[in-house]
């Protein structure tokens, strides 16, 4: 990977609404005056995609590349890095062009990457290029310092976390209007769409779940194991929320009969919420596993797979994570949290359970509830969704795409 130097950006941090609002009559100007740009002139027909990544260590950012890689598209990519170490190498070149840490607060990082997105912008001036940014930040930077087409990718609702009422709706008006003004905007989540804009939303929009990759297909299947009168529930995943922790602490605490089984490693600044599970013997640990490599024989060894998280944050209700597919794919019924996107989706495809994972009550009462023909009834609709179903095959989105950038 080839890295850019850059000089550190000095400003001054003032006041977040104020900042804000001038974001907002910046993007304005910039969008009124550039509209045709967008909607269909000659500037729409490029072939080649610059991609800007929020995070080098985003798997999800590094597959879409290489979506458009495999689909024959020439593509450029530039990236931040989060000081972390990266878990794979991309099979196409990454430039890293800056570092900041998770922890630099939403506001900022905006101001801080626009050096970064103006050095960009000033290499494919003359170039008939199309932007694919990824997250509100970097499509702010670049909204500010361009008239060019551009592709807007969103996975989370990152700006829902910020306190200030105030900063949080000028950041969903800006969010808003970014989505209207893309060429395309791509949601990982259905979910996302309604809490932007209800039911009726823009024609531009388009939606790519974290749905599993087709290279799954070449793992055998793994036969499950079962015993009789036995029950194991698993978590996949880096644990980090304490819905998860107390899901586990009422299932284990009430029923010693049953199993509970953590896959993948625990979130660092989380240890502690989780350690106390260890003295319970029907808990068990199995540490980082190798993904994908390992999800079958995982799978072979629960009855369901646990996908509770914290909903008192907006992006988590109106999230979809990849553990709705794989429950599918693998026909393990799921396991969410009540007043969701996702357990809306689990119902609605008879997959699962909702449940409130901080109440032990309806934790206890949701276990003993649990029967042989329900569990079976979840496994028949996943079977009848198909695998097919839980692959991440975006043929349609491609098809779209090359209609628009020819």
């Amino acid at each position: 990977m080839r890295a850019y130097a850059l000089a550190p950006l000095q400003f001054s941090c003032g006041k977040q609404a104020y900042m804000v609002e001038n974001v907002k009559k910046s993007i304005i100007t910039v969008f009124e005056t550039t509209s045709n740009l967008i909607n269909g002139n000659e500037n729409n027909r490029m072939k080649e995609i610059v991609f800007i990544i929020n995070s080098a260590q985003n798997q999800r950012c590094i597959k879409r590349v290489n979506e458009f890689v495999e689909q024959g598209y020439k593509v450029a990519a530039y990236a931040f890095s989060r000081e972390v170490e990266m878990r794979n190498t991309p099979n196409f070149e990454l430039n890293l062009i800056g570092q900041y840490k998770n922890v630099v607060p939403y506001y900022k990082r905006v101001l801080m990457i626009m050096r970064a997105v103006r050095k960009i912008l000033n290499q494919y001036k003359k170039q008939d290029v199309v932007y694919y940014l990824f997250g509100l930040d970097i499509a702010m930077a670049f909204s500010l310092q361009s008239k060019r087409p551009y592709i807007f990718e969103e996975s989370d609702l990152a700006h829902t976390y910020i306190r200030s009422k105030a900063v949080r709706n000028s950041l969903e008006w800006i969010d808003k209007y970014i989505i209207r003004q893309s060429l395309l905007t791509v949601f990982t989540s259905e979910g996302f769409a309604k809490y932007h804009f209800g039911n009726h939303f823009p024609q531009n929009i388009c939606f790519i779940p974290n749905r599993l990759s087709p290279e799954i297909t070449k793992l055998p299947l793994t036969e499950r194991k079962r015993e009789k009168n036995a029950l194991s529930i698993g978590f996949v995943g880096g644990s980090r929320f304490e819905s998860i922790a107390r899901f586990v602490y009422f299932f284990v605490k009430n029923f010693p009969m049953y199993q509970f089984h953590f896959f993948g490693s625990i979130d660092l600044t989380q240890k502690q919420r989780f350690a106390f599970l260890e003295t319970y013997t029907n808990c068990h640990f199995h540490g980082a596993f190798k993904n994908p490599d390992d999800l079958p024989e995982i799978y072979s060894q629960i009855d369901l797979v646990l996908s509770t998280y914290d909903v008192k944050y907006d992006n988590v209700k109106y999230a979809e994570p990849n553990k709705l597919y794989e429950a599918v794919y693998f026909e393990t019924p799921i396991i969410v949290s009540k007043g969701t996107f996702l357990a809306d989706k689990t119902l609605k495809l008879g997959i699962g359970y909702e449940v409130d994972p901080l109440s032990e009550n309806e934790v206890v009462e949701f276990v003993n509830g649990l029967t042989p023909e329900s569990l079976e009834s979840c496994r028949q609709h996943a079977r009848a969704l198909g695998k097919e179903w839980a692959l991440n095959i975006n043929t349609a989105f491609f098809e779209k795409l090359s209609l628009m950038i020819r």
